[in-house]
């Protein structure tokens, strides 16, 4: 039991979604026992078990399913049907609200799913005043955090949670990093905020080294900032770059300029980009 608590807080940690699966009635033969658990992701068994066989190995693919499915929860009863003719097919069909599978059990397990989803992702450079304000407002809108900085005195202002990690990194050897030493999701959000403008740059180079797939790069600063980050890109990969994912100045023209504020700002284009809607942005680029 243990075991398969911490590989849980293991999986919350790192935003990998997995799914508990719980034996909560047994009638008959059966190789479960209530109270046995199992933790599940998406490629398999992490940890623990649920007696095995093929309630067992059709618990897996049954959480690898909810996983994708975007489900919380679910009931299911599973009959090991003990005729050896049944037992002869293959596969798996129903009868009524039971789950028949080929097993010469001959019992019937009822397992509850509890799914554990992977949160969206905002990937932020950058440690400071308006990054700290911005992970509280994220968490809030149930976004988990990757936070990104080289300095490890600014990431421990950072309050812990479950839904924010902190990574020390150095910002500035990014764009010569191995191109998976950050692993981005393709539907994942980045923001750059870093305390040096160059730092800001190593960053954008990076991610169109590597991540020009994604739908948001926001990227802090003024508009000449911004003209001299376009033209650092523009020069490393050709005028002809595609940066229409690339929102800087960052954030929406809700006005204020307080770490608050502009954290209220850049959010709330997240959330709009996110959404497809059509707002007022401050971006300068497109």
């Amino acid at each position: 039991m243990i075991e398969i608590i911490r590989s849980l807080e293991n999986c919350l940690a790192l935003n990998i979604p997995c799914v508990v699966v719980t034996v909560t009635e047994v009638k008959g033969s059966a190789p479960g026992k209530v109270g046995f658990k199992m933790l599940i992701g998406s490629n398999g068994r992490i940890n623990g078990t649920i007696g095995g066989g093929s309630a067992e190995l059709y618990a897996i693919e049954k959480s690898k399913e909810l996983i994708l499915s975007g489900k919380k929860f679910l009931t299911e009863t599973l009959s090991m049907n003990e005729s050896s003719e049944s037992s002869n097919k293959r596969g798996k069909h129903t009868n009524g609200k039971n789950i028949m599978l080929n097993s010469l059990c001959g019992g019937e397990v009822t397992l509850f799913f509890e799914v554990y989803q992977k949160y969206r992702t905002i990937h932020l450079f950058g440690a400071g005043h308006v990054a700290q304000a911005l992970t509280k407002a994220a968490i809030e809108l149930n976004y988990f955090i990757n936070i990104y900085d080289n300095r490890e005195d600014i990431l421990n202002e950072i309050a812990d949670s479950t839904a924010c990690r902190k990574i020390k990194t150095d910002l500035s050897g990014l764009p010569e990093a191995e191109n998976d030493i950050i692993l981005i999701g393709k539907d994942d959000f980045i923001v750059i905020a870093t305390h040096n403008h160059l730092n800001d740059f190593d960053v954008l180079e990076y991610l169109y080294k590597n991540y020009r797939g994604l739908k948001y790069i926001g990227m802090i600063g003024s508009k000449r900032k911004v003209a001299e980050g376009l033209a650092y890109i523009k020069k490393k990969f050709g005028e002809e770059i595609d940066l229409s994912n690339l929102y800087a100045p960052v954030g929406l023209d809700i006005g204020g300029e307080t770490h608050s504020e502009i954290a209220l700002s850049i959010i709330a284009e997240i959330q709009a980009v996110r959404y497809g809607k059509t707002i007022n942005h401050l971006r300068s680029n497109g």
